[in-house]
């Protein structure tokens, strides 16, 4: 079964990770508006290319601030 695979890293260590299967993600996105693809893919996650790609392509990571803290997100897909 097709996974997408989310890990959030601090200073290069992997603070939490979650694996959810792909039919449920692609319903969502499926949900989303165009503006928010669009907002998504400027920040350097491509949901169509994850969920399109056969094997989901390569990890795709996101700059984020949490609480004031840098972190990076790293999303990529398997199966």
């Amino acid at each position: 079964m097709k996974t997408i695979h989310i890990e959030k890293y601090v200073d290069g260590v992997r603070q939490e990770e979650l694996s959810l299967p792909v039919g449920p993600i692609r319903f969502v996105a499926g949900l989303l508006p165009n503006d928010t693809f669009r907002q998504l893919q400027q920040q350097g996650l491509d949901i169509d290319a994850l969920l399109s790609e056969p094997h989901g392509g390569e990890a795709q990571w996101l700059e984020v601030t949490e609480g004031g803290v840098a972190k990076r997100i790293r999303v990529s897909c398997s199966g």
